[in-house]
């Protein structure tokens, strides 16, 4: 009896001790956020928002046969532009192509071609893209190169949690810049107001 009542002492206290510890956790962790209200905290770039921000070129963008007549029936797309904090209209003003023991690495700089769709989470109207070997866009900015200055696209943008010092890092979707793909963007905007989501 006494070993069963040590038993549910000990356990007792386990939990008692998890549940302090939690709510040191969780305390300590809404103590940095509310610390200081200047402090963005973004999500992980994780799961679906892989799918979604996937640093990707669409190929109907650049005039490579994609369909992008069906963009209003295109569930992603619909997505993108409710979890962006940035949709518009975006041009390529600059190409920069460096080259390091014969790999080359992109720098497109995009600049934002107000009106935006939607209100803008930040400010900036001017982001540099950087595609390496490894993007998988690498193939689309070999191909065109230095043909991609002056392209104009419709842009979503969002940033995510940066690596080390770095406080965010941004992840992007390139569409192309039709009629069909802006008539679905603000559909799906105005449809997300008037649901609150």
């Amino acid at each position: 009896m006494a070993q069963l009542l040590t038993r549910t002492a000990r356990r007792a206290r386990a939990v008692a001790f998890g549940a302090a510890l939690g709510g040191l956790v969780s305390g300590c962790g809404a103590a940095g956020v509310q610390g200081d209200p200047n402090v963005v905290v973004h999500p992980r770039w994780l799961g679906h928002d892989r799918e979604l921000f996937d640093d990707v070129v669409d190929a109907g963008a650049l005039g490579l046969g994609a369909d992008v007549s069906n963009a209003q029936k295109d569930p992603l797309l619909k997505e993108r532009a409710r979890g962006s904090e940035l949709v518009s209209r975006v041009r390529v003003s600059t190409v920069t192509v460096e080259s390091l023991d014969q790999v080359r690495t992109y720098h497109l700089v995009l600049q934002v071609v107000p009106p935006a769709f939607g209100t803008p989470a930040f400010e900036q109207t001017a982001f540099e893209l950087v595609i390496g070997p490894a993007a998988p866009s690498y193939g689309v900015a070999q191909a065109f190169d230095m043909r991609l200055r002056g392209a104009s696209f419709i842009g979503f943008l969002r940033r995510f949690a940066g690596e080390g010092d770095e406080p965010s890092r941004l992840h992007w979707h390139l569409s192309p810049d039709t009629a069909e793909v802006a008539a679905a963007v603000t559909d799906a905007l105005a449809l997300a107001e008037l649901s609150g989501s």
